[in-house]
C-alpha cells in the first residue's frame, strides 16, 4: 500500500535538484495517463521502462497476452530523464538499452495502486479495472481535468513517488517497488507480416459486441479477395460472423497471404477498454499467426498508441 501524506511534500524526488535524480515529470491533466492505464490493467503488476523518450507500461497474461501502453513526453508540461545516471545505475545489466539503443531503466509497479493514488481525489480506481464511464470524461461541471501529478523515481531500490495538486490540497504517494523479471517476448518481427489493415474502431467495436460470448475462440481472417475481412465465433447459440469490404470500411489494407487464425475469445476481449477510447486501430498479423492490435487513442498533446500482441491457439513449428 502506498504511504500518504496530505502536507507539504517538500522532501520528496520531485522538489529536488534534478540532477540528482534519475527521473521527474510533471503533468498537468491526469486524464490520457489514468485512461491508458485503465486499458492494460487486467493484471496487477506492470513493468515500466522509462528513457527520453517517455513510458512504456507493460503488462503480460499466461506468455500469451502482452499489452503496452506508450505514454510519451509530450503528455507531459515537463519531463526529465539523466540518462548519465540512467547509465550508471544500469552497468552490469543486460535489459539496459531498448530496441533503439536508448539507455532505459526498468521497474515494475502494482497497477492498481498506481491507479489509485492518481485517482486519490476522486475516490478508488482499481474496483472492476477503474472507476466510472463518467469520472474521466471532462464533462461540464467536472474537475477530473483539474489535478496535476508530479512523478518521481530515483532507481531500483527506492519509493516510486507521486505528488498530486488540486485546489490547494496536495497529497503525497510512496509505492514501493519491484526488481525487473523477464517479460514475454511472444517475438512478433521475427516472423514477416502477411496481413494488415487499419479500420475505424466504430465497426471493430460493433464486431465485439456482437461476438458470443459463450464461445472459447475467435477466429480472424483476412483474405485478398472477398470477403477481405472476417471476424467469426461459434458458441452454444450457434455462429457468428462479420466481414468487412476493403473499399467501404478499412483505411488501408495489405494481404499477401489468405489464412485464418483462432485466439481465445476471453484474451481478446482484454483490449476492449482501449478500442474504446481508440479512433482507428491497426491490426497486424505475422506469418506464424500472431496478431497485433495498435489502437490510436487521441489525446490533448496528439495521438497515443496502445498495444496488444495474442499468440493464436496454436503456432506451426515449421513454416
Amino acid at each position: 500500500m502506498p504511504i500518504i501524506n496530505k502536507f507539504s511534500a517538500d522532501t520528496t524526488a520531485a522538489n529536488v535538484d534534478p540532477a540528482s535524480v534519475l527521473f521527474k515529470a510533471r503533468a498537468t491533466n491526469i486524464r490520457p495517463l489514468v485512461n491508458m492505464l485503465r486499458s492494460i490493467f487486467f493484471r496487477n503488476r506492470v513493468s515500466c521502462a522509462i528513457n527520453s523518450g517517455g513510458i512504456v507500461f507493460t503488462v503480460e497474461e499466461a506468455s500469451s497476452t502482452v499489452a503496452q501502453a506508450y505514454v510519451r513526453t509530450d503528455l507531459f508540461a515537463t519531463f526529465l530523464y539523466n540518462v548519465q545516471l540512467a547509465h550508471e545505475q544500469n552497468r552490469g545489466r543486460t535489459d539496459s538499452q531498448n530496441e533503439e539503443g536508448e539507455e532505459t531503466v526498468h521497474v515494475v509497479l502494482p497497477l492498481d495502486v498506481l491507479l489509485d493514488c492518481l485517482m486519490l481525489f476522486y475516490g478508488p480506481a482499481s474496483t472492476a479495472a477503474g472507476v466510472t464511464t463518467g469520472a474521466l470524461t471532462g464533462s461540464s461541471g467536472d474537475l477530473r481535468g483539474a489535478t496535476t501529478a508530479h512523478i518521481a523515481f530515483n532507481g531500483l531500490g527506492t519509493d516510486f513517488e507521486l505528488m498530486l495538486e488540486e485546489r490547494g490540497i496536495i497529497s503525497v504517494c510512496r509505492m514501493a517497488t519491484f526488481e525487473p523479471e523477464p517479460t514475454t517476448d511472444l517475438d512478433f518481427a521475427s516472423s514477416p507480416v502477411t496481413q494488415q489493415l487499419i479500420i475505424r474502431s466504430e465497426w471493430l467495436r460493433d464486431a465485439f459486441n456482437e461476438l458470443d460470448p459463450t464461445s472459447e475462440t475467435v477466429g480472424i481472417s483476412m483474405s485478398p479477395s472477398r470477403p477481405y475481412f472476417r471476424i467469426s465465433t461459434t458458441g452454444d447459440t450457434g455462429s457468428t460472423e462479420m466481414t468487412y469490404s476493403k473499399d467501404e470500411h478499412l483505411d488501408s489494407f495489405f494481404c499477401s497471404e489468405e489464412h485464418e487464425n483462432w485466439y481465445k475469445l476471453a484474451q481478446i476481449q482484454r483490449c476492449k477498454h482501449a478500442l474504446s477510447l481508440s479512433d482507428k486501430t491497426k491490426i497486424r498479423v505475422n506469418q506464424r499467426g500472431f496478431v497485433s492490435f495498435q489502437f490510436m487513442i487521441p489525446t490533448d498533446a496528439d495521438v497515443s498508441f496502445v498495444n496488444f500482441l495474442f499468440a493464436p491457439q496454436s503456432v506451426p513449428d515449421e513454416l
